[in-house]
Order: structure tokens, then sequence, then C-alpha cells
């Protein structure tokens, strides 16, 4: 799921419903309507579609409460080769509110008039839907540990309730762009996903900032690159990688000092679910692994009072005020994104630049760029 805050009182919020053509993981029988024992069932390609042909007018909720919206206003649901796919503009306070605490989590639909039969395989039963009437698509703050009932009676119907866990926690955007940097396809059951903030453009605690350009190349070059623990470059060190990031502008946020709207570059990460991992999954999860700084090449850093090379011909000092304002070190032009790393302590690792020294890349001396390296504290976003 996508989420783009706007300002403080509206969100544009976009993602996969459900999957079709995907086999759901184990749903206990209270949860399909009818059926003889517990289950998995698939949606199949043209449900959605159909349902939408026929019945036009969904409800968008709130946590299967407060309506918040639907397709004939500012929801948009549409079938496409992964799934239902919906997009959505919301100002609804209390569920911008919940985007802005970091506090959605996904995707539920209620459907009733689900036509499949339940066939027995060994143990459990499967069912594949080829038809149903799709009720209403709603926002939750919740990922379920499988609720104790999907089956709900509303206006004396049986409506099944499917929330963003029961196909899969990972969704399938997810794993498209997990699996293009794997030797086989994953499943989602195998991967662990956390979102990440990277940096943003507000002077740090070294009194440096990146320029919204610098977080958007930064964008492109994080896209791939390893997690590892205390930027310790070893093979052994590797946790997890990044899959996926966006440039998110925040304009519910104070401006920069700057006057720039406030910009964050953030990350999806993956790792595997192995028995070696399952205690720091655990602790991420309970935000004790949560600070991690990243590690990066840039190619020019100047002053923000004068505009001059920060390095030569600059007596400002950074942090240090002149006619009302602060003093930073502002980075930009990317050239590479090395790593980003776990770190046990923020408050102590420090940037570290290294340069060479000459002119830049293309100018008569012809000599090399040059390099800093920053390594920047941020925080893991932790999903509520």
């Amino acid at each position: 799921m996508k989420i783009e805050i706007r300002s403080d009182k509206e969100l544009r919020v976009s993602g996969y419903v459900n999957a079709v053509e995907r086999r759901s993981n184990l749903l206990s029988k209270e949860k399909g309507e009818g059926a003889p024992g517990d289950f998995t069932e698939m949606i199949k390609a043209g449900a959605f579609a159909d349902s939408l042909q026929r019945i036009p007018n969904v409800e968008m909720k709130f946590n299967h409460g407060k309506v918040i919206g639907s397709t004939g206003s500012n929801l948009e649901l549409i079938e496409d080769s992964i799934g239902l796919h919906a997009e959505a503009t919301i100002i609804d306070e209390e569920t911008v509110k919940a985007a802005r605490a970091g506090q959605l989590r996904g995707w539920s639909f209620g459907m009733k008039n689900a036509h499949g039969e339940y066939i027995r395989n060994g143990a459990v039963y499967e069912r594949d839907i080829d038809s149903l009437d799709l009720l209403e698509v709603s926002l939750l703050t919740r990922r379920p540990a499988y609720p104790a009932t999907s089956v709900e009676l509303r206006d004396g119907e049986s409506v099944e309730v499917r929330e963003s866990g029961d196909p899969e926690e990972v969704s399938p955007e997810d794993m498209i762009e997990i699996n293009s940097y794997t030797r086989r396809d994953l499943s989602p059951d195998e991967v662990y996903v956390f979102p990440v903030t990277l940096c943003d453009n507000q002077i740090d605690r070294d009194g440096e900032r990146f320029t919204s350009g610098a977080l958007s190349k930064l964008a492109e070059l994080f896209v791939g690159k390893t997690g590892i623990f205390d930027h310790i470059p070893s093979g052994q060190n590797q946790t997890a990688r990044i899959y996926e990031t966006n440039v998110v502008v925040d304009a519910s946020k104070p401006s920069t000092a700057d006057g720039e709207p406030y910009t964050a570059l953030t990350a999806k990460a993956y790792m595997m679910r192995t028995s070696s991992n399952a205690d720091l999954i655990k602790e991420i999860d309970a935000g004790i692994k949560k600070e991690v700084s990243i590690s990066c090449a840039v190619k020019m850093r100047y002053c923000s009072i004068c505009g001059e090379d920060a390095y030569h011909g600059c007596e400002h000092q950074k942090g240090r005020s002149y006619e009302g304002k602060v003093c930073c070190h502002v980075l930009d032009e990317p050239l590479d994104a090395y790593e980003w790393s776990f770190v046990a302590v923020p408050a102590q690792p420090k940037a570290m630049v290294t340069r060479a020294e000459g002119s830049d890349e293309g100018s008569p001396d012809n000599h090399e760029a040059e390099l800093e390296i920053k390594k920047l504290e941020t925080e893991i976003l932790k999903l509520k």
C-alpha cells in the first residue's frame, strides 16, 4: 500500500485489496459461509471485474465501520492482471490522523454470494470463487491474526470479510519486486518485509542536510542495496535488502529552515524468515532494533549562507547564526549509495567524510570528482 499525505486534511492511498489466481493461507471454517471444514480459497480472474460491472457503487470504510468514500466519489476500483486495485483520495479526519501516525496497515473487503464449491483435498477443503458480489473495501489500522469470525450478518444477509492478512501479509506488488532479486520465486510466507525511513531534507545533528533533488537521486541509488550491521562490510553481516524506495512529501509537517516542504526518502526492505533471523524479526517488531544509518557518496557540499564550496573559500561555521539564518552544509548530486546499517546507538556515529582533492568532473583540469561519504541516523517506521 502506498500512502501520500498531501496535507493535514488530505491523503492519497493506493494498493491491492486482493490478489486473484493466488491461493490463500489456510482459513478456519468460520471464515466461509457453509464451509464444511478448514479451507483455502482462490478468487478467479474476472470475478471482481464482473462484480464491479454489476454493482458499480462500492463503499469504502475505515476499519469496517465509518464510511469514508465510495466508487461514486473518491474511490477508484479496477481489476488488473494482479488483482483488485484501489486508489482513493481521503479527507476523513480520523483516517488522515491514522496515516500520519503510521497506523494504516492494509486493505480488506467484504463480499456476499461467493460462488464456488468446497472440494476436499486431504485434510482440508479448497474453494475457487468465480463469482461474487463486492460490497465494500476497508482501510485497516490492524493486521489481524485471523479474527474469530469473518461471516457477519448485515441486513439479514451473510457477508464474508477478507482482511489484509487473509491471503498474505506481503502484497503481490511486493513479491514481484522482491523476486526480481532472487534466484527462485519466493512465496510471501518466506519473507519478512518492513518499512524504513532512510533520510530527509531536515538539518541533522551534524549540521548537514540533503536537497530534495538529492533525495530523488538517492531513491534511485538505494534500490537493491543491502542492509548490514554497524557499517561493517562483510557478507556475514548482510541481513536484508531494499526492494522499493519512495520520496514522500508531507505538507502537513513544518517546512525546512530553507522553506522547502518536508521531504523524506522511505524504503521497503525484506529478509528471509529463517530460524537465524527469528530473533531479529522479533526485535524489529518490538522496536528494539529501530535505528539505522546510511552510507552514500555525494559530489557537492556547499554552505547554506553563501552558496560556496563548504571546503574552499567559505568562512561560515555550521551551527552559527548569520543575520538570523543558521548555517548548515547542503549535500547535493549523489553519486553512489553503498549500504544502510542497523546501528546500536544512533547518537554516536558521526558524519564520515572522505574526499579526493580536485575540481569537478568535466572541468578543464579533468580531476577526479570530489566525493563525500555521509552516514545518517534514521529510524525504521514501526508498523502499529
